[in-house]
């Protein structure tokens, strides 16, 4: 059976239950060049060697997501309505699910609160 579990919430979702998918793209934005006589005869490969020695001790993924990021979201109803109330201001905490909210499960679950079970680190 496939499940799916909010991205906003967390709440587990069955395979026919209604969800909603957020797909959103970040891309830097270009202007349109216009490559004159100028562009045509300068050194390149000096340009792209200065390019690299300036890229080269920076992490690969920042680089990447410098220019281009795809982010893909399931979420419930509740989390769907927060989102469409403010999609630059969506947290999770405003699409809770309607009821009562296990606050043991959720400390347990980020690591705040150990379960009954649990032992407790020697680091703590």
């Amino acid at each position: 059976m496939i499940t799916y579990r909010c991205d906003g919430c967390g709440k587990e979702l069955e395979q026919h239950a209604l969800r909603y998918t957020v797909e959103i793209e970040v891309k830097a934005a270009y202007d349109k060049m216009q490559v004159g006589l100028l562009d045509l005869v300068r050194d390149h490969r000096a340009e792209m060697l200065r390019l690299i020695e300036r890229l080269k001790h920076r992490d690969p993924k920042e680089i990447e997501e410098s220019v281009y990021k795809r982010i893909h979201l399931d979420l419930c109803p509740n989390c769907q309505r927060a989102f469409n109330k403010n999609p630059l201001r969506f947290h999770p905490e405003q699409g809770l699910p309607a009821g009562e909210v296990d606050i043991d499960s959720f400390l347990r679950s980020i690591g705040v609160v150990q379960g009954p079970d649990e032992e407790e680190s020697p680091e703590r």
